[in-house]
């Protein structure tokens, strides 16, 4: 995905430079030193359908001011958040810029130290970005993983440790003759199904040895047995609309490894920690 965009027009060479040492990774910095060069990238972005997370304009441009140029911006961004900077405190300005074209900053120069005066707000700004406009992105729908690993209701154990065997994916999907999901079956159900208890064990002799080979052979017995009574009928799922975020509170909470994603009945999908990690984390 495309980085989002930082666009900064001033011609004052100290504010993009403070600007560009704080930029972080994840956004891409854009600067324009006319008024001109601005709207001419600004349209540029629109065009290709970037996304721009905060404008910062300065009042005091030769060929146009800066809230002409944030009233512009907010026209194709509304989302984005606005900073407008000038040399002097001026309510006059700063009242009709709030009026006018809605700023969320009204910043005063010099900009020194920046630590202070610049980038706290910035990173305020950018969050509160994040938090209205890519968060609620994140749907479990754009994360999911369509390579499923499926079993039909009526096949036996020794199929689903063959699928479970080469898929490596230690909870089948169980879908019914119409491709409508049935449940979950675990890897831990169906060796938990072969493991002898305590009383058998006993009754076999009662030594590590006794206890592997009667767990062999209740392996063996339950080969052609039917799925079904292991499948997990009502397991928890997640709807392809629901957010990230509960996805993976549900995940950890309950210690569970991967969800199914259902709609309507059927199968779409499921959703893993991994998944989860690769989105939030790995660059989504």
């Amino acid at each position: 995905m495309p980085k989002p965009i930082l666009f900064l027009m001033s011609p004052d060479p100290a504010v993009a430079t403070a600007v560009a040492a704080h930029t972080h990774t994840d956004y891409r910095l854009l600067t324009a030193v006319t008024g001109v060069d601005a709207s001419r990238q600004l349209k540029s972005c629109y065009d290709a359908g970037e996304d721009v997370a905060l404008f910062l304009a300065d009042q005091q441009m030769a060929d146009m001011s800066g809230i002409t140029f944030l009233g512009e911006a907010g026209h194709l961004y509304p989302q984005a958040k606005k900073v407008l900077l000038a040399d002097f405190a001026d309510s006059e300005t700063a009242i009709r810029s709030i009026n006018e074209v809605g700023i969320d900053r009204y910043l005063v120069r010099p900009l020194t130290p920046p630590e202070t005066t610049l980038y706290p707000a910035l990173a305020a700004l950018l969050a509160q970005w994040e938090t209205a406009v890519r968060l609620p992105a994140m749907r479990v729908r754009g994360i999911m993983s369509n390579q499923v690993a499926r079993i039909h209701c009526d096949s036996n154990l020794h199929h689903a440790a063959e699928i479970v065997a080469l898929s490596g994916v230690g909870d089948l999907m169980v879908i019914d003759s119409d491709g409508g999901f049935v449940g979950v079956l675990s890897e831990g159900d169906i060796l938990r199904a072969a493991l002898p208890d305590f009383d058998e064990i006993l009754a076999e002799g009662g030594t590590l040895a006794d206890a592997y080979q009667l767990f062999l052979r209740k392996g063996q017995a339950l080969s052609d047995k039917p799925i079904m009574p292991l499948v997990i009928r009502q397991p928890l799922t997640l709807h392809p609309d629901d957010h990230v975020a509960k996805a993976a509170t549900v995940l950890i909470s309950r210690q569970i490894r991967r969800l199914p994603v259902v709609e309507n009945g059927r199968l779409l999908g499921t959703v893993s920690r991994a998944n989860i990690c690769q989105a939030v984390v790995g660059g989504w």
